[in-house]
């Protein structure tokens, strides 16, 4: 293909050989001009690989006056040893700076940086830093405790923790970092491999190469140290941090960073598949896609948990935790079973978590309703083989047996056992129904009951089922309305809880908003009928 034609443009080229297509090598092996372009980028690449790759440099015999054992790990800005200290006598981690006393500026400003956060922190879970120095060879380093141990998520899969022992362990981490935010340090560069967990089951946090001091250097806010290290963080990192919105960065980008790890602690996976697409679709499916649900990986993390890890991942900084004290906080809200901050909580909500704090006494109150239950059962088939010679002592039997079946629904209700209270309510509002004008308000009641626990099962079941319950609930509200609407001033409470619910369900759930308004034009006549008959409820409605 002659050069004129060839309409394609370097960065065309580069994005395709980049995202490795398909379409752009089959245009390649059809133009000689591409061909060539091709191979300079290819020349360009290992040209700047091999002068940009760090070099290591053979094992030093002595760091200033530590003796060196051995090489533990090394970056692109420096290296760390094993060191042996004579007095007082223990092996140390040493930090030395690439470039020897060569060592560019930019580099040394890094460095010394890192020096100043540790020597900020003092903490159980950061590992300390002892010295800082030069040796006679002109060599930058510092010393600093040496944690032995996994990273973060290697060590829970070794040792199979379950989730509510991983959930303490990320508390113990939010406090450390929760810390360091309270002393203007933001790490920047949380993730597993820089969470190290001892023997003891205790968690450090290392290398704060990337920190960020926040009383003294705005700055040198860095977050693209090269394309490498971007690749290698980027699926820990947050939206702004990703798009290079250094000035827009806090400690919320930590808590970002937080919620990925926390993520991955429960899932074993991450929220996003970042690190195996091009450089710009990974950044843009940071910076504007939803990350992953934790249940649609694994459905047991449906409710709270859920809740936290998204409030936790919101794009907005805004609507994230605002510190990492905060997030920890909702994390153990969940471990005590108490009421979660991230979400709004409803009665229905609230009751829930109140038994699962007290099963034991619901337990046994539900137990001994169960046996006054049975006993009235057993009294009232007695009381009806002794009447059984008229239709109204039927009737009457039928309606206390209808009573108690209520009654007990509601007690299964109030425990959570949703299934065993659905034919319950079902049985007395037969009964009910059947009776006719006589129980008119007991009708209502148990139709208020079958709707609340139609709502709940939505919220149990998912996306299994939401329209066939939330259309039964509809029914149900609705009808005990009309019910109490015409039940007399004692009853109107009632009206304006089954009205509440139907609009719940419209604003939560279905977009009509011409229903939606019907509804609340309802809701407020009853409202008002209500401050009517109780003057006093106005400044407290129920």
């Amino acid at each position: 293909m002659n050069v004129a034609v060839c309409h394609l443009s370097e960065e065309e080229l580069w994005d395709g050989l980049d995202r490795d297509a398909p379409d752009i090598h089959e245009h390649i092996r059809s133009c000689a001009a591409c061909q060539n372009r091709a191979r300079q980028f290819e020349s360009t690449i290992s040209t700047i690989r091999s002068v940009s790759t760090p070099q290591s440099p053979p094992l030093p015999e002595r760091v200033g006056p530590y003796a060196i054992r051995r090489r533990l790990g090394e970056g692109g800005m420096g290296i760390v040893y094993e060191g042996e200290q004579q007095n007082p006598n223990r092996l140390v981690a040493v930090k030395v700076v690439r470039g020897g006393h060569h060592v560019d500026e930019y580099r040394l400003k890094l460095f010394q940086r890192e020096v100043q956060t540790l020597a900020r922190l003092k903490h159980a879970a950061i590992a300390n830093i002892y010295e800082a120095g030069r040796d006679s060879t002109g060599q930058h380093y510092f010393t600093m405790e040496l944690v032995r141990g996994r990273r973060l998520t290697d060590h829970v899969r070794d040792h199979d923790m379950q989730r509510r022992d991983r959930l303490r362990l990320f508390c113990k981490i939010c406090d450390a970092i929760n810390y360091a935010h309270q002393r203007g340090v933001i790490h920047r560069d949380l993730k597993p491999s820089n969470i190290i967990v001892d023997d003891d089951g205790n968690p450090k946090i290392l290398d704060f190469g990337l920190a960020r001091i926040t009383d003294t250097d705005e700055g040198m806010a860095i977050s693209r140290t090269g394309a490498g290290q971007l690749r290698g963080t980027l699926p820990y990192m947050s939206p702004e941090e990703s798009r290079g919105a250094t000035a827009e960065s806090d400690v919320r980008s930590d808590i970002y960073s937080l919620g990925v790890v926390l993520f991955e602690l429960l899932t074993d996976e991450l929220p996003y598949d970042a690190g195996r697409t091009a450089l710009h679709e990974a950044v843009r499916v940071i910076c504007e896609e939803p990350p992953r649900k934790p249940s649609s990986i694994d459905r047991s993390l449906r409710g709270d948990l859920e809740t936290i890890v998204l409030k936790a991942l919101e794009k907005e900084r805004g609507r994230r935790y605002q510190s990492a004290a905060a997030l920890a906080e909702d994390v153990d809200r969940f471990l005590s079973d108490q009421p979660i901050l991230a979400r709004r909580a409803s009665i229905i909500y609230r009751t829930s978590k109140l038994i699962a704090r007290h099963r034991v006494i619901f337990s046994t109150l539900f137990a001994m309703s169960l046996v006054m239950i049975g006993a009235a059962i057993w009294v009232d088939r007695m009381t009806r083989r002794l009447n059984e010679s008229t239709q109204d002592v039927v009737n009457l039997s039928e309606l206390e047996l209808a009573i108690l079946q209520n009654h007990l629904a509601a007690s299964r209700h109030e425990q959570g056992s949703l299934a065993k209270a659905e034919p319950q309510y079902v049985a007395a509002m037969l009964t009910f129904r059947r009776l006719g004008r006589n129980e008119p308000r007991r009708l209502g009641e148990t139709l208020l009951g079958l709707g609340r626990l139609m709502i709940e099962r939505e919220e149990a079941e998912g996306e299994a089922r939401p329209d066939q319950l939330l259309d039964d609930a509809e029914r149900y509200l609705e009808e005990a309305a009309a019910i109490f609407r015409g039940a007399g001033p004692d009853w109107i409470a009632h009206e304006v809880e089954a009205l509440s619910l139907i609009k719940w369900i419209y604003t939560e759930y279905w977009d009509n908003p011409e229903r939606l308004a019907e509804i609340e034009e309802e809701l407020a006549r009853a409202e008002a009928r209500r401050i009517r008959a109780n003057p006093q409820s106005a400044a407290a409605p129920p």
